[in-house]
């Protein structure tokens, strides 16, 4: 059944008031317009869309093409296709490692800061629940704080890698010629669940931020190096406008990019995990936890964080 809800929607100085529904979708019809939602992000570059050919092959082979609908209009889509994390050199088993690669999110802009995101995301997590797939996996920008929010303390998922320059340096839109955080979302975990229904937080209280930042003359500035790390759950701060920073002073943002992946490498050495994400007084935090038993593949020598 597809998922329905209400939502006030802003249209310029006009509120539309709409059921907003989420379903799979599976006609070429479909598939065309999701390859429209993707340039309105992506461009009109075809080397950096999910073509109609392949949209068809990832539905047709176990993997899944969400949409969400205002009426008849399509304003997001959700694509995940079938995998395994597996070592190609071991002898791993990949049916008990099976995993949906959650590998592209589109919201029209108009229709951001409306759940969209979070909706479609739950109905990825009800399909993998559904064929007894127990891992969603992604990767996202480290510099971007609503990403951050939504993945990690939304959805209550995990950042248990770090790789820089993921894609490449030579990759077809800019936004790939950067570092990645590798997203486990471990969907039927007990922390997970745990976490979805408000019964688990992590208190940051009286965390430390790892690298405090300072105010100069209006702008976010990058201590030095990370402090020690002395304390099993820390804080880790990043810009909360990374964006619009990388518009006003790109060398500042270049900055922060260099110190976000020292900081980052430096936690996940050290055995840390990004648990969570927190707003306070319009600053922003990853948070850093050394879990005693962090989700993992039951056939896993080592925890997950040192998946590649």
């Amino acid at each position: 059944m597809p998922s329905v809800d209400a939502h006030a929607v802003s249209k310029g100085n006009r509120v539309m008031k709409s059921a907003i529904s989420i379903r799979p979708v599976v006609t070429n019809e479909a598939f065309e317009q999701v390859v429209t939602l993707q340039k309105i992000y992506w461009g009109e570059d075809d080397a950096a869309l999910v073509p109609t050919h392949m949209l068809a092959s990832i539905v047709g082979y176990g993997g899944h093409v969400h949409a969400a609908f205002d009426a008849d209009r399509m304003i997001g889509t959700l694509i995940g296709f079938l995998g395994a994390d597996l070592d190609p050199d071991s002898q791993q088993n990949a049916p008990s490692r099976m995993l949906i690669m959650s590998k592209r999110m589109v919201v029209l802009p108009e229709y951001r800061g409306h759940k969209i995101g979070e909706r479609l995301k739950l109905a990825q997590r009800d399909y993998a629940l559904q064929h007894g797939i127990r891992l969603v996996a992604w990767t996202f920008d480290p510099l971007l704080a609503p990403n951050a929010y939504l993945n990690l303390h939304k959805l209550a998922a995990l950042g248990q890698g770090y790789v820089p320059n993921f894609f490449g340096t030579g990759a077809v839109h800019p936004t790939l010629s950067e570092d990645r955080i590798k997203v486990n979302w471990w969907v039927d975990d007990d922390l997970t669940r745990e976490r979805l229904t408000g019964q688990t937080s992590f208190n940051t209280a009286d965390a430390p931020v790892i690298n405090p930042a300072e105010m100069q003359n209006g702008l976010l500035i990058p201590s030095g190096k990370p402090t020690s790390f002395d304390d099993k759950l820390v804080l880790l701060q990043i810009p909360p406008h990374h964006i619009a920073l990388q518009n006003l002073d790109a060398a500042l943002a270049r900055s922060w990019r260099d110190h976000v992946r020292e900081c980052f490498m430096t936690a996940f050495d050290q055995g840390y995990q990004a648990v969570d994400f927190v707003r306070r007084n319009d600053q922003t935090y990853y948070v850093l936890a050394q879990l005693d038993n962090p989700p993992h593949f039951a056939d896993d020598l080592a925890t997950a964080s040192h998946q590649q």
